[in-house]
């Protein structure tokens, strides 16, 4: 897919899109997208959500509650 990405000075636009007032008078950037159903990626549907649950070790997973506190507690004990 073909587009356009460039940022040019938000002053140039005046004409052709009806610029916010707080965008006036900065650099601002540009995409151009071919329009259609397919012009923007669609996402799979799936999250970051487990994505990394392949790489878990089960053997691991119980020793996780509180770890947090316990090295908090190993790396100021000595203060």
């Amino acid at each position: 897919m073909d587009y356009i990405h460039q940022t040019i000075d938000s002053d140039s636009l005046l004409g052709i899109f009806n610029v916010p007032a707080s965008l006036r008078n900065t650099k601002v950037e540009v995409l151009v997208f071919p329009a259609g159903g397919n012009a923007i990626p669609q996402s799979s549907g799936n999250s970051a959500f487990g994505c990394l649950k392949k790489y878990a070790d089960p053997a691991k997973i119980a020793g996780e509650k509180g770890a947090w506190e316990r090295s908090v507690i190993e790396k100021y004990a000595k203060n």
